[in-house]
């Protein structure tokens, strides 16, 4: 069987999911990590271990989608403050 995954289409899986999550807002992202991590503990607490596992390891990628676009919302902030406020001079 081939692997799907390879050098050459990472870049086009990169693009398809970026543009799958783009109008998605970070605060959902980073609520349904979360609750995938909660989902995982309380699955291992009753015993299901294999459906815990599962789920606890999808929860590491969307934690790190999450903070990727978040501080990619907060970049866009600040460039967006210091190109509103003009620059003010000190005269001493």
């Amino acid at each position: 069987m081939e692997n799907l995954i390879n050098q050459e289409n990472l870049e086009d899986i990169r693009e398809f999911i970026e543009s799958k999550i783009a109008d998605v807002p970070t605060n959902y992202i980073l609520v349904g990590a979360i609750g995938s991590l909660l989902l995982s503990g309380y699955l291992k607490k009753i015993g299901k271990n294999q459906a815990s596992s599962v789920i606890g390891k999808l929860s590491i990628p969307i934690i790190a989608i999450g903070l990727a676009k978040y501080k990619d919302a907060i970049k866009s902030e600040f460039e967006a403050l210091t190109e509103t406020q003009p620059e003010t001079e000190f005269h001493s």
